[in-house]
């Protein structure tokens, strides 16, 4: 039998990815869960990865642009963006946005303003 790893949210450190965006990563054998945090009015720019990914928001609204299609998203919303197209994402309103990533393949490289 395998044994279950417990992480808890609170013991990873965050990390500022652009202004006003944290994000704590937890990596899978296959796949990698990162929590992003946006204070209002910030931008994660257009950039793209080969994992697809599954984003769930758990408070407030994010506007994806998706390869060029935007659309907001709110609580209880999933966005699927199948991998290597381009998206960025931007806070609506005066609310801080919470989502959870899910990337698959793991993803050992994270975007930030040295990577794409």
């Amino acid at each position: 039998m395998t044994d279950v790893r417990a992480v808890a949210w609170d013991d990873i450190p965050d990390e500022e990815v652009y202004p006003g965006i944290t994000r704590q990563v937890i990596h899978g054998e296959r796949q990698t869960l990162v929590r992003y945090v946006y204070q209002p009015g910030s931008v994660f720019p257009q950039h793209h990865h080969p994992q697809e990914q599954v984003t769930a928001v758990l408070s407030g609204r994010i506007e994806f642009d998706v390869a060029g299609t935007r659309r907001v998203f709110g609580p209880g919303e999933v966005a699927v963006i199948p991998g290597d197209v381009p998206h960025g994402a931007q806070v609506v309103g005066d609310e801080v946005v919470e989502t959870l990533n899910a990337l698959s393949p793991r993803r050992d490289e994270s975007p930030g303003p040295d990577r794409s």
